[in-house]
């Protein structure tokens, strides 16, 4: 369910070993306009000044095979006195790569405070520019990374705090979906409208309960925060629902909260949901309640505790299949907990249509 996206990642130059501490000395400075914008860009790498102030006649917009300048690639790596250089020669802030993504985003998505810095003093917009496919603002490609700092600098600078993308997720949402506990509740404690939806009606809520899982430890190894005037620390889901998330709400398709975090095999999150009033039968627009969802995948301590919550164990989706009818799959081969569980609570398989027998018309 809506994977998160990410650019590409920029490789280093080729052929920088063994380069000369000074790449002048090497093309005497008299570089063909083909080597011109490579030189540019490797300057920017090794922060060989002396090439840079040789070069103030090439074109800074010059590009490589991705679409990025010298400034990309200096904000890319954090070379903070490569761009400042650049900056003060006149490169433009507002040039995208083939990736739609300037200078700024880049050193969003990378978490270089210090060079975060320097483009909000050289008056990048905090805002972004749009460009990139996603429309990913500034402010989300910190969220969602875990980039604390570089969020905070962005917030100083006047970056809208409920900014959204092209599809009207905010840094909140982002940052829920990534997992990033800290920078959801640095966000929350600047007052991010925790029950906002985007155009498909996800909130925040929906995108944590839909977060990936670490891998073979599930939510126990989660991210967790202190908060005040809470003793121990809390999850994501917890931190979202003490600040008022509401745990009813459903997206256009009609998923609710509960219903994606059955679909993604968090137990904790589905009792702490249930303990906030959830409700267990809630369907989406096909018909999918929260226990359908449990035995579609076999989850057996999910069950459990829907059931414990009164789901209906009988309930059928647009297509008339029931829980017991998904589980079934499962004891075919051997595993027989969940179809256990339903048949205990009371769960029968709805009865075939009988066909009727071709004969003769008296």
């Amino acid at each position: 369910m809506r994977p998160a996206s990410a650019p590409r990642p920029r490789p280093t130059p080729k052929g920088l070993r063994g380069v000369p501490a000074s790449m002048g000395e090497q093309f005497k400075w008299n570089p063909s306009a083909e080597r011109m914008g490579d030189m540019m860009q490797k300057a920017v790498y090794m922060e060989d000044h002396v090439t840079f102030q040789h070069l103030l006649k090439a074109n800074l917009e010059a590009v490589d095979e991705s679409g990025a300048t010298a400034l990309h690639i200096a904000a890319t790596h954090g070379k903070t006195s490569a761009l400042a250089w650049l900056l003060e020669c006149g490169a433009d802030l507002r040039v995208a790569d083939d990736q739609g993504y300037d200078a700024l985003a880049w050193a969003c998505c990378k978490g270089h405070q210090s060079t975060v810095v320097t483009l909000l003093q050289s008056r990048a917009s905090p805002e972004g520019n749009g460009f990139s496919p996603s429309g990913k603002t500034p402010l989300a490609l910190t969220a969602e990374r875990g980039h604390l700092d570089c969020m905070k600098e962005l917030l100083r600078a006047r970056a809208p705090l409920e900014q959204t993308n092209k599809d009207g997720v905010t840094a909140l949402m982002s940052a829920a979906h990534t997992a990033e506990t800290e920078v959801v509740a640095s966000l929350l404690s600047m007052q991010a409208i925790v029950n906002v939806a985007d155009q498909d009606g996800w909130t925040a809520l929906s995108y944590a309960m839909n977060a990936p899982l670490p891998p073979g430890a599930g939510e126990q190894l989660e991210k967790k925060v202190h908060i005040d005037g809470v003793f121990s620390k809390v999850s994501m889901a917890e931190l979202l629902l003490l600040h008022g998330a509401k745990v009813n709400t459903q997206s256009v398709d009609g998923l609710s909260p509960l219903v994606v975090a059955c679909a993604q095999d968090r137990p904790l999150a589905v009792r702490k949901l249930l303990e906030h009033r959830a409700q267990v039968n809630l369907a989406s627009a096909r018909g999918q309640t929260a226990l359908l969802m449990a035995a579609a995948n076999n989850l057996p301590e999910i069950c459990r505790t829907l059931i414990v919550a009164k789901a209906d164990v009988n309930h059928q989706n647009e297509k008339k299949v029931c829980p017991l009818q998904l589980a079934d799959k499962f004891a075919a081969n051997g595993d027989r907990e969940v179809v256990n569980l339903l048949t205990k609570a009371g769960a029968t398989a709805p009865k075939g249509k009988k066909g009727k027998k071709k004969g003769k018309k008296k």
